[in-house]
């Protein structure tokens, strides 16, 4: 196979081409660095410019992956070195749209290697450049201790540099720096609204594409509180509450062993309740902070002001059902109110368990909780952790002059990774659902078939058109014919437009409108003091 060479802004790279799953090749170059290692004492850091190399530097192989828990093997993997991407093109001449995807994982875990987002369907069904992205994770990239030496958002920050990277140099890749398309799912959505809300980012991207999460989720953003860093420090045997004694004591650690100690922390109600602790905070101690306002809110409240398709899975909370149990489902039946919403409680403190009453009566009626009912539960977690968040982010951009396109993802295989590999056999399609026909992951290829005439190849094929032709024109379906059969009209001022994406493409006005305004009914009770 040919080993292509280009030219960066810091040298040379030598990349390779690969197989699809489909028998054609394409060119990645992988394992290439965006900024410089936060090694040492640039860990806390915001990421520093890389230095240039001599010679011809191998792009064959993957960098390290941000030091994380792996979501599969529970295993402690990465390092501190890992601020690396990966590109795929069909060839490298051109001047084709960029597509850099940013990964999910609640900010904790996750990279952007072939393992889980191959892009084998990308090159075989779309025309684009294709660019995926590590960036730092958990404490090592979200420590904020209210101090110069740790203000937090480096993760995000990381981001903005591998976008500096690909404006500069994609073009020798075959790409259109002034066509870049950011797109991500989960934690990666809640990303790309990020980056579509912060002056850091502005003019790296041109279009972006968020996919179940936004910032305004609950698990997205965290409060500066830094009594859990106090007491991560003292279980790793130093007891000090001085910000600089701590960067210096945590500088110390292994990257494992403080991701270990990270995890460590968390109580059962942290994880069924999805509060992580190193997360997006409003970074006001920094030079250049990523968020711009005094408060969240503010900060969403600013809006977009490019062209965003923006949606969800129709059953997103199925994911929460991984590693219930009757005994957990038990401990949430006699502490609902810790479900109530951050925003709900913090606003009416005195009222909490008259709205965790209501919001348990709309989804449970009388019913116990129990693995009896984990259908219901499915919609309640998906509606508090998802849906209310995005629906929040979609009403603020309605009078805004950018078109906005909303998407449901409701195609739910029986070949799915949830039926087949998680064993999740829960009617509707779960939180992660449209990855499989985004993304060839290599890593669980042994439960891929890829057969040309099957329903599955269809939706493929119709995700990629539709996100590609989106990346390529700012405009989701362009073309109407026999595989994208329907025109996908923007939310507006006057209508809430969206496409229901199942075996067929479905259009519709008002998404789950009936759950979103008992949601309404709900937020009043916390208005009526």
């Amino acid at each position: 196979m040919s080993k292509p060479v280009v030219t960066v802004k810091q040298g040379a790279l030598r990349g390779v081409e690969i197989q699809s799953a489909f028998g054609k090749s394409f060119i990645a170059f992988r394992g290439v660095p965006y900024a410089a290692p936060p090694v040492g004492d640039l860990r806390f850091r915001d990421p520093q410019p890389l230095e240039p190399w001599v010679g011809i530097r191998d792009a064959l192989e993957e960098g390290s992956q941000c030091a994380h828990e792996d979501f599969i093997t529970k295993e402690i993997v990465g390092d501190d070195d890992c601020l690396y991407l990966n590109v795929a093109t069909k060839s490298l001449t051109g001047s084709k749209p960029v597509m850099v995807w940013v990964h999910g994982g609640a900010f904790v875990l996750g990279d952007g290697g072939f393992d889980w987002y191959g892009p084998d369907y990308l090159m075989e069904y779309g025309d684009i450049v294709y660019v995926g992205i590590n960036y730092r994770l958990g404490i090592l990239g979200f420590l904020n201790l209210d101090d110069e030496v740790a203000t937090g958002n480096m993760g995000l920050k990381d981001q903005v540099a591998a976008l500096k990277w690909v404006k500069e140099n994609i073009a020798q890749f075959g790409g259109d720096p002034n066509n870049v398309t950011i797109f991500g799912e989960s934690a990666g959505g809640a990303s790309i609204h990020y980056l579509l809300l912060s002056p850091l980012a502005k003019g790296l991207f041109h279009k972006g594409i968020v996919q179940s999460g936004v910032v305004a989720n609950p698990w997205a953003t965290i409060e500066g509180d830094i009594s859990h860093t106090h007491r991560l420090v003292s279980m790793l045997g130093k007891d000090t509450t001085d910000p600089k004694e701590i960067v210096k004591f945590l500088r110390t650690i292994p990257p494992l062993k403080l991701v270990e100690a990270q995890q460590k922390m968390l109580t059962e109600e942290d994880k069924y309740s999805v509060k992580y602790h190193y997360l997006p905070t409003i970074d006001n101690k920094s030079s250049k902070p990523f968020v711009n306002t005094s408060s969240i809110e503010e900060f969403i409240n600013q809006g977009i002001d490019v062209p965003v398709m923006i949606g969800y899975t129709s059953h997103e909370g199925i994911l929460m059902l991984m590693g219930m149990t009757d005994e957990v489902f038990a401990k949430i039946d006699g502490n609902f109110e810790s479900l109530v919403p951050k925003d709900l409680a913090e606003k009416a403190p005195s009222k909490v368990k008259e709205i965790a009453r209501a919001i348990r009566t709309y989804y449970f009626g009388d019913k116990k909780f129990s693995a009896d009912h984990i259908d219901d539960y499915a919609q309640f977690a998906g509606d508090v952790f998802f849906l209310r968040g995005i629906h929040k982010v979609v009403d603020l951009h309605m009078k805004k002059k950018s078109p906005m396109y909303l998407y449901q993802m409701s195609f739910a295989s029986d070949k799915s990774f949830g039926k087949t590999l998680f064993k999740l056999n829960v009617k509707g399609a779960m939180h992660a659902e449209e990855l499989q026909y985004l993304f060839y992951a290599n890593r669980f290829k042994e439960h891929i078939k890829i057969e040309p005439d099957s329903i599955e190849t269809l939706v493929l094929r119709r995700f990629v058109r539709i996100w590609t032709d989106f990346a390529r024109t700012g405009n989701p379906t362009p073309i109407v014919d026999d595989l994208i059969t329907v025109k996908w009209e923007p939310v507006n001022g006057s209508a809430k437009h969206y496409l229901d994406i199942d075996s067929e493409l479905i259009p519709g006005k008002n998404l789950n409108e009936d759950r979103l305004q008992a949601w309404k009914r709900i937020e009043a009770l916390a208005k009526e003091q």
